[in-house]
C-alpha cells in the first residue's frame, strides 16, 4: 500500500514536471542588447564536448585540434581560474596527472597547473598534453566555428576575466559565454561599457524547464543549453519549448549525446535537428560528423586569420614544454 502510494506520487510529480515544461505561456520581453552578426558561422551542427573522446585527453589542445580537423561546428570547453587569476581549460577544480600529482586549480598558480602531465594521445601522434590557457586555445581556433566557453566559477570576477581575455584575442563574434547568474552581469556590463556585442548562454538552470526557458528569454540571453535528464523529463525539448525560444531569437544547444554508434547517433541527431535544435554536444564527434553528413550537414572548412597554426589532418610536431 505504501509502495503503491509512493509510486502514485512519483508518477504525479513527473507528469506535472513534463506538463509545466511544455505547456507554458510565452514570456513577453523587450530586449535592448545588441545581437552580434553571425557572418559565416554555422547555424546548426555538431559541438565537440570538451573536444571529444578521440584518443586525446579532454579539454586539451590535442583534442581541440582533432575536432577542428573533423570540421565540427562548435567546440565546447570549460574554463577555471588559477590562484594567480589566469583562466585555464579544465572541467574540474581538482586535477590529477598520469604521474599521480594532484592539485586544486583554484589554489595553484599557472606554473603549477601547467606542470601537470595529462598524458599523450593514444595513437602517439601528439606529445604529452597539458592544461592550456584560454588564450592559447583561442589562438588555435578557426574564425568560422563557435567556441562554447563554459565558465565554471559563478562569480563576477570570472565573468569579467573571461570577456576581457576573449575581447583582447578579438574573438567576441564567435565565443558563447556559458555562464551562471553571478558571472553573467559582468559580461553584460562589458557589453554596455564598450559597445561590443556578446553571446551569452544561460547556464542557471531551474527545477522545471519552463522556468529555465522563461529566465533565459527574460534575461535576453542569446543561447540556452538544454540538458538531457530523462528521469526528470528533461529529455528532448518539445515543439512548444523550441518555438518559444525561436520566437525570442534564442539559439538552442543540447547537452549531450554519449553514443559512439553511427546509426544510433544518426537517429538521435535527426530527431533533434527536426525539433530545430541548433547544436548538439557529443562525446564522439568523429562518429557524429559522419552521421551529420548523412543528414545533409556539411563539415566546416576551418579558416584562420593569417598563417594556420596547424594543418589538417597532419598532427602538430611534438615540442617539449619548458616551464
Amino acid at each position: 500500500m505504501v509502495l503503491s502510494r509512493a509510486r502514485f506520487w512519483l508518477v504525479a510529480f513527473l507528469g506535472t514536471t513534463l506538463w509545466i515544461g511544455c505547456a507554458a505561456q510565452p514570456v513577453t520581453v523587450s530586449c535592448h542588447t545588441s545581437t552580434p552578426h553571425i557572418d559565416d558561422l554555422p547555424t546548426r551542427g555538431i559541438a565537440a564536448h570538451r573536444g571529444g573522446r578521440m584518443g586525446c585527453p579532454s579539454n586539451t589542445l590535442g583534442a581541440f585540434q582533432r575536432a577542428i580537423c573533423l570540421g565540427v561546428h562548435q567546440i565546447e570547453l570549460d574554463a577555471r581560474m588559477t590562484k594567480d587569476r589566469v583562466l585555464v581549460i579544465a572541467h574540474d577544480d581538482v586535477m590529477a596527472d598520469v604521474d599521480g600529482n594532484v592539485l586544486r586549480i583554484s589554489q595553484s598558480t599557472l606554473w603549477e597547473v601547467r606542470r601537470l602531465n595529462l598524458g599523450a594521445c593514444t595513437d602517439g601522434a601528439m606529445c604529452d598534453q597539458h592544461i592550456p590557457t584560454l588564450e592559447e586555445v583561442l589562438a588555435m581556433m578557426p574564425l568560422n566555428i563557435w567556441v562554447n566557453l563554459d565558465v565554471k566559477e559563478n562569480h563576477p570576477e570570472a565573468g569579467r576575466l573571461a570577456v576581457e581575455v576573449v575581447s583582447h584575442a578579438n574573438r567576441l563574434p564567435q565565443v558563447i559565454f556559458s555562464v551562471r547568474d553571478k558571472a553573467a552581469p559582468a559580461i553584460r556590463q562589458f557589453e554596455e561599457k564598450t559597445g561590443k556585442p556578446v553571446w551569452i548562454s544561460n547556464m542557471s538552470r531551474r527545477l522545471f524547464r519552463r522556468q529555465y526557458v522563461d529566465t533565459t528569454i527574460a534575461s535576453c540571453d542569446e543561447f540556452i543549453q538544454l540538458v538531457n535528464l530523462p528521469l526528470l523529463f528533461r529529455g528532448k525539448p518539445c515543439e512548444d519549448t523550441v518555438n518559444r525560444l525561436k520566437q525570442a531569437g534564442v539559439f538552442v544547444n543540447y547537452s549531450w549525446l554519449r553514443e559512439d554508434n553511427e546509426s544510433s547517433l544518426r537517429d538521435e541527431l535527426g530527431d533533434l535537428f527536426e525539433r530545430r535544435v541548433n547544436f548538439v554536444l557529443v562525446d564522439h564527434p568523429d562518429v557524429a560528423m559522419q552521421a551529420a553528413h548523412s543528414l545533409g550537414i556539411s563539415p566546416v572548412e576551418p579558416r584562420w586569420r593569417g598563417v594556420p597554426p596547424f594543418s589538417c589532418p597532419a598532427p602538430t610536431t611534438c615540442v617539449p614544454a619548458h616551464y
